[in-house]
């Protein structure tokens, strides 16, 4: 880790108080733990310091920190990247086995994708005509590829469709965190480094490899300059089949590759190493942006945008690509241009105002570029339209206008293989033109045709870094699925449209599913291409009245695994429903969890206190101990979930019972229940049923919490709470958590009540003093000899890398989920809870607290 890290978070690091230590080093650990903290979007996002994954679309700015890819297009497959930070893929080839295709946006996690390991933190595709894309991801574990072989990378570096880890893995010495760009090509993968390198693995040409090697297609290859040094100080590459593109934090431009121009007037040539290009400008101010685009059987065409919206292009121009509104290739730049408002097919003014381009890059077969402008957030396309790609007539075509989004406020483009996908402000199904084919439209179809009109029938995408203001139709939870993404018949979804106020209806597909409020609950398998449509219409302050709809599969999962249960007021707290016990919800969630901690499936209890889970058995591979754990809010697929959280208002959980005949369980006062190896269940079988009692009496529960609180003083953490009363109370484990899941603890306070029962409140307190030994006792690390912390507060030279070596080590103990808890604050806080723990070992625990600082 390198200590540029802690310019994210300078106010930590100057403040005096050893206690910032521990709360800085609970935080960076919550933010770097693999496989369990998100790819935010967002500043402060995984990866270099300075990453921000917002940082895309119109409203963009700062060539270093542009994030380029939150929507990637290749042939007839997509990505995004969602608000949540969450990955999703769609499109040929897209799933797991390299070959089938996901019809609908899919998260790619650990249960969609099984056997990845690692945060999902970048992805990337390349492919070409003759088959779909390769799709490579970066995790923290590291790359990952599935799809059509070959590509991206050589059949020597993965040779198989399906989805698996690439054994060469990073370049020498690069971390996953230390890639601040993955850029995929047809036959190109490129790595732009937090430091400015670049490396580049290459399927197609030796010169592409950017090192003066003369062959080599398994091995990465760090890019060196003319003069042959490292080519350093990168901060984005670009490419296209036959040249790559990159832009340094002095502005100073380069290309390699089989086919390059440099800008200055001289021919296109092969340039085997990083050569320096003559700029478009030198007083237009800073680059914002770079691009490439290629045709397959001819050369490149290069892009450069200023901050200032001015826009240049240089190269191969035989489809128009330029936008000059000509055909001659070019040696030096020019500006592409605007068509005449007196006739469309000269050119008028040049492109002044221009905030976000996105060439054709992803495929080599099509020369084409689309560009949002400032004057309403306008889309204007050129270059060769196959397919309806561009949204307009076929053709070579000058720069002009897609009449579907003439007057539509367009935040978002992306230029695919063979599409193009747009976002406009008022929607929250992406737009799409071009060939549809395999699910590629993400609209839950297989269909295949051909359109050069905008069609908003996608499912809803929530792009990162675009703030569009249109309604979404939400899913809370996790519903049943199965490997093809397509929702368990047997099973409900729990809709939570935003904003509120709006309608729900059913306006396709009502065969299959019926709607009770808010709840979707499937009854038959979607036929082919025929999905659930749910819309929602709502009035909006910016938008007006809007109608947004999302598309949903359904099938009968086989074969499956039933897991029914049921959540009760158990008034005696004997863990057994008795005459007169009532079922109730509590508002709370059941989540099915797999042997490695994640979230399978995530239901709400019905308001009779019910639940189902109905688990396709392609989803339970994996061999080892499954748990059914309560929360009190939904839980995304894939996340790390390894506690239960308190009952509201004022429960507390008695015991379990594993159905008719089963032996009740009162000293499992946990939320948890262990359900054996599910993978060795037989198939489309049932489970005993897995029933859970709560309480609020305080006769019933071990301790009943009044009061608690939690603050800084100084030097010192003082923790506060009271008891109304205790039952065979032993003592409270006082526990520390950076997101108000994961839990450690910090320190113990023997029961004060008589033998362990009370009925008169009793309050508590524990004060730690937080110096260096005390510390590295919470963190259970050593200091390594490092000294005290007032010692390395008085050294400030040392304290940043006594906050790297703590913060490293402590990544290890703890886990990263987002809070979930109403009482729980924002990033980089510290939380308490107080467990009480029964003389037979019985445990249970307060709310959470945030601590304050006094």
């Amino acid at each position: 880790m390198k200590i540029s890290l802690f310019k994210a978070y300078p106010l930590l690091i100057i403040k005096k108080h050893a206690t910032y230590l521990l709360l800085l080093s609970l935080l960076v650990s919550s933010l770097i733990s693999p496989g369990i903290a998100k790819a935010q979007c967002g500043g402060g996002g995984l990866g270099c310091p300075g990453t921000n994954y917002a940082n895309y679309g119109v409203n963009a700015t700062g060539a270093a920190t542009i994030e380029y890819d939150n929507f990637v297009s290749g042939f007839h497959t997509s990505t995004a990247r969602e608000t949540t930070g969450e990955l999703k893929i769609w499109g040929a080839r897209s799933k797991y086995d390299g070959s089938g295709n996901l019809l609908i946006p899919t998260a790619i996690n650990s249960i969609n994708f099984p056997g990845l390991t690692g945060t999902p933190l970048k992805v990337t595709l390349g492919g070409n005509y003759t088959g779909a894309p390769q799709t490579i991801l970066l995790t923290t574990d590291g790359l990952w590829a599935w799809g059509a072989v070959a590509q991206v990378v050589n059949t020597g570096v993965k040779n198989t469709a399906a989805f698996g880890k690439v054994a060469l893995g990073l370049p020498p010495g690069v971390t996953p965190l230390d890639v601040k760009m993955l850029f995929g090509t047809y036959g190109n993968l490129a790595v732009t480094t937090c430091s400015g390198d670049v490396w580049v693995l290459t399927n197609t040409d030796a010169s592409m490899r950017g090192d003066a090697a003369v062959s080599g297609y398994t091995t990465w290859a760090r890019v060196t300059k003319s003069d042959g040094s490292n080519l350093t100080g990168v901060i984005a590459t670009r490419g296209a089949y036959g040249a790559f593109f990159a832009l340094t934090n002095t502005g100073a431009l380069y290309t390699w590759g089989e086919r390059t121009y440099l800008g200055n007037g001289t021919a296109e040539a092969t340039r085997n190493r990083a050569t320096l290009m003559t700029p478009p400008s030198v007083s237009e101010g800073p680059i914002k942006m770079i691009g490439v685009t290629a045709n397959y059987t001819t050369s490149v065409s290069y892009y450069v945008l200023y901050e200032n919206g001015k826009l240049f292009s240089m190269g191969y121009n035989a489809h128009r690509q330029l936008g000059d509104f000509t055909t001659t290739t070019r040696t030096s730049w020019v500006r592409p241009m605007y068509p005449s408002t007196a006739n469309p097919a000269v050119a008028g003014n040049p492109m002044n105002d221009i905030l976000w381009i996105s060439p054709n890059e992803h495929d080599p077969n099509y020369a084409a570029i689309n560009v949002i402008n400032a004057q309403g957030h306008r889309i204007f396309s050129w270059g060769e339209q196959n397919g309806g790609m561009l949204g307009r007539t076929d053709g070579d075509l000058n720069p002009g206008q897609p009449a579907d989004l003439a007057t539509s406020d367009i935040e978002g483009v992306e230029t695919g293989g063979h599409t193009t996908l747009v976002v406009n402000a008022c929607r929250s199904s992406f737009g799409y033109a071009g060939h549809k084919i395999n699910g590629s439209m993400g609209d839950g179809t297989a269909d295949s045709y051909y359109t050069n009109n905008y069609s908003f029938e996608s499912n809803l995408l929530s792009l990162c870094g675009l703030a569009t203001q249109a309604p979404k139709i939400n899913i809370a939870g996790s519903p049943s699925i199965n490997d093809n993404g397509e929702i368990c018949v047997g099973t409900s979804v729990v809709l939570s449209p935003t904003p509120a106020g709006g309608t729900l209806s059913i306006t396709s597909g009502g065969t299959s599913a019926t709607l009770t409020d808010n709840v979707l609950h499937f009854t038959a398998a979607t036929p082919a291409n025929t999905p659930v449509v749910v819309s929602y219409t709502v009035s909006t302050p910016s938008c007006g009245t809007v109608t947004e709809s999302r598309r949903f599969l359904s099938a009968v999962c086989t074969p499956t695994v039933t897991i029914p249960g049921s959540l009760w007021n158990d008034a005696n707290g004997n863990a057994v429903q008795g005459s007169g016990e009532t079922s109730l919800s509590n508002g709370m969630w059941a989540n099915l969890v797999g042997p490695d901690g994640k979230v399978i499936t995530s239901v709400k209890i019905n308001s009779d206190g019910t639940f189902n889970f109905v688990v396709s058995k392609s989803l339970l591979t994996a061999s080892g101990n499954y748990s059914l754990i309560l929360t009190n809010t939904p839980q995304t697929q894939g996340t790390s979930l390894t506690s239960a959280e308190a009952p509201a208002n004022g429960y507390g959980y008695t015991g379990v019972n594993r159905g008719s005949g089963a032996t009740a369980d009162p000293s499992n006062r946990t939320g948890i229940v262990k359900l054996g190896d599910l993978s060795a269940a037989p198939n489309n079988s049932t489970t005993s049923s897995v029933n859970l009692g709560i309480s609020n009496d305080p006769i019933v529960l071990p301790v009943v919490f009044g009061s608690i609180s939690a603050k800084w003083n100084g030097n010192n953490l003082n923790v506060t709470w009271t008891t109304e009363t205790e039952k065979n109370n032993d003592y409270f484990d006082i526990e520390a958590s950076t997101n108000g899941v994961d839990f450690i603890s910090i320190g113990t306070v023997k029961s004060l009540a008589p033998d362990g029962n009370s009925d008169k409140a009793i309050q508590y307190e524990l004060t730690k003093s937080l110096t260096g030994n005390t510390l590295a006792s919470i963190l259970g690390i050593s200091l390594l000899g490092l000294g005290s912390i007032g010692l390395y507060r008085k050294r400030r030279l040392r304290l940043p890398f006594t906050l790297v070596i703590m913060c490293g080590l402590t990544a290890i103990l703890f886990g990263c989920k987002k809070a979930t808890s109403d009482e729980l604050g924002g990033d980089g806080k510290v939380f308490i809870r107080v467990t009480q723990v029964d003389k037979d070992g019985s445990r249970s625990s307060s709310k959470v607290v945030k601590v304050v600082q006094e």
